[in-house]
């Protein structure tokens, strides 16, 4: 169950940041959504295996809790605000708003991230 979570959470960082910086270069296009939803998808299975092996195992730090469920709804947010500027065919106006705000969340989406695998070490260690 640990396992799975970490794979898919290690997919999560991998397209959505393939998502972020390859959408940033190169403007948003229907590759960028796809990837972008394979890592908003390898997120929220990571997420929930997670919460299920800490649901059994003891009860994950509140402030990762806090973190990670904020960060999971912007992604998606995130993910949403792409697929409405490549349905809206503005991608010129939208690319520079979408691109600022990409940033900021993927920010706070790797915060998540490391304070997950920290919060893990140190459960470990104990």
């Amino acid at each position: 169950m640990m396992i799975r979570g970490i794979i898919f959470m290690n997919l999560a960082l991998i397209f959505y940041t393939w998502a972020v910086f390859s959408g940033r270069r190169q403007g948003l296009h229907c590759k960028h959504l796809i990837i972008f939803g394979i890592g908003l998808l390898c997120d929220y299975l990571g997420t929930m295996e997670m919460n299920q092996f800490a649901r059994l195992h003891g009860k994950a730090p509140q402030w990762h809790h806090v973190v990670g469920v904020a960060s999971l709804a912007g992604m998606a947010f995130h993910f949403l605000l792409a697929l409405i500027a490549s349905f809206l065919k503005r991608a010129e106006t939208v690319n520079r708003v979408f691109h600022r705000v990409s940033l900021t969340i993927y920010t706070c989406w790797l915060i998540a991230f490391t304070s997950g695998a920290v919060a893990g070490m140190l459960r470990l260690h104990r």
